[in-house]
């Protein structure tokens, strides 16, 4: 066959045909790259939305949880008030003095509930973006919040079980849920259950003040939250 052959490419021809192929296919790959990145980060947005979203009705329930405590325990310190000064003026027994110290013993428990930041805690908190926020969120629920709990805790379990209920075991017996006073003249000579019953009124001021701070904290919680949701 006296036919001419076909020349072959040359050799810088073919090897820049073949670096178009690997820049073309590298191209893909980064692009693909950066499409999976843009749906993960999409991904984490939506779960970081739907986390606070939880939280921010967490932090509601909180809110009327603790604003019912604090109405609670005004009237308390209220019925307190009233027992104490008709003590210390050793006035005549009435029936509502037996109400009053029946309804302004007891001391409401601090309820919160904290699932969504247990849940948020579990998956990361570098989830929240804002530096600000995050922070604020784990001061509430790490710092304020177990202050609350601590500090009621606290006074309650060691002056409830050593203090006050040998005072009420002493001068009271109970009948349909009230306190009834076995020697009313005796109570009002006892200086040191009137002391305790003073003390007691301090304590309930005290964590009544505890929890309006914890609602205002709370409630600047929530306005981040609603800034970052925005």
């Amino acid at each position: 066959d006296n036919r001419p052959l076909k020349p072959a490419w040359p050799a810088g021809r073919y090897m820049r045909y073949a670096i178009g192929e690997i820049v073309l296919v590298v191209i893909g790959i980064l692009i693909a790259l950066q499409i999976n990145n843009w749906n993960e980060i999409e991904k984490l947005k939506v779960r970081e939305t739907n986390l606070l979203k939880e939280l921010k009705t967490n932090l509601n329930t909180n809110i009327q949880n603790l604003e019912k405590d604090i109405e609670v325990q005004v009237i308390q310190a209220s019925y307190i008030d009233i027992v104490q000064l008709h003590l210390e003026d050793k006035k005549p027994y009435n029936d509502s003095i037996s109400y009053f110290i029946s309804r302004g013993s007891p001391a409401p428990d601090v309820l919160l509930t904290s699932s969504a930041f247990e849940t948020l805690r579990s998956s990361g908190l570098e989830l929240i973006g804002s530096d600000t926020l995050r922070q604020a969120i784990i001061n509430l629920f790490e710092v304020d919040y177990p202050y609350l709990f601590q500090e009621t805790k606290r006074l309650e379990d060691q002056i409830w079980p050593s203090v006050v209920v040998p005072m009420f075991q002493k001068h009271f017996r109970f009948r349909d849920n009230l306190a009834i006073p076995i020697n009313y003249e005796a109570l009002l000579n006892d200086d040191e259950f009137i002391n305790m019953w003073s003390f007691r009124g301090e304590l309930r001021k005290g964590s009544t003040s505890r929890k309006i701070v914890a609602v205002e904290k709370t409630q600047a919680v929530i306005k981040l939250i609603e800034n970052e949701l925005k």
